[in-house]
C-alpha cells in the first residue's frame, strides 16, 4: 500500500515537472515570435509597455558615440565617427575596456556595415543582450538601442 501511494506521488510529480517545462516553453516561442519594426521597436506576442518605451527613446542619424549608460564606468564614452570597429570588454587590449568584471576578455565587436553598426558576441561566457534579447549571431543596432554586456548597459548615440 505505502508503495503503491509512493508510485502515484511520484508520476504526480512527474506530470506537474512536464506541465512546468511546456509553460515555460510556451512562453519562450511567445517572446521569440515577436517581430522587430522598421522603427527597431518589438511588435507582436513578446511586445510590452517597457519596449514600446525602448523603440520610442530610439534617435535618427548616424551613430557617432558608444556611451556606457549604466555600469561601472557609467558616463563614459568612445567616439567611433571615424571607426569601422570597435571592441568592447574586461581587457584593457579591447578598443574600449569597460571595467565590468562579469564581462569577458574580448566580449563582443561593433562593426559598421555601410551606414548600419552591428554588434556581435564574440562566444563570451555571459551572453551580449540587445534590448533584451540574446544574440547569437550579428545584430543591426540603432543610435539609441541598448547594449547588455556583463552588468554594463552601453548605447549609441548620434
Amino acid at each position: 500500500m505505502v508503495l503503491l501511494s509512493f508510485r502515484i506521488g511520484l508520476l504526480v510529480l512527474l506530470w506537474v515537472f512536464v506541465l512546468l517545462a511546456l509553460r515555460s516553453l510556451r512562453k519562450d516561442t511567445q517572446a521569440a515570435a515577436s517581430v522587430r519594426d522598421v522603427s527597431g521597436g518589438v511588435v507582436g506576442a513578446g511586445s510590452s509597455a517597457k519596449s514600446a518605451k525602448a523603440s520610442s527613446k530610439r534617435s535618427r542619424g548616424p551613430a557617432t558615440q558608444v556611451v556606457v549608460m549604466d555600469g561601472p564606468l557609467a558616463g563614459s564614452y568612445l567616439d567611433i565617427s571615424s571607426s569601422t570597429e570597435v571592441t568592447l570588454g574586461r581587457s584593457q587590449k579591447c578598443s574600449f575596456p569597460l571595467g565590468d568584471d562579469y564581462a569577458s576578455a574580448r566580449h563582443a565587436r561593433l562593426f559598421r556595415r555601410g551606414n548600419d553598426w552591428l554588434v556581435e558576441d564574440l562566444d563570451s561566457r555571459n551572453g551580449t543582450f540587445v534590448d533584451g534579447y540574446r544574440i547569437d549571431q550579428a545584430e543591426v543596432v540603432e543610435p539609441g538601442t541598448d547594449i547588455k554586456i556583463g552588468r554594463t548597459t552601453v548605447r549609441l548615440k548620434p
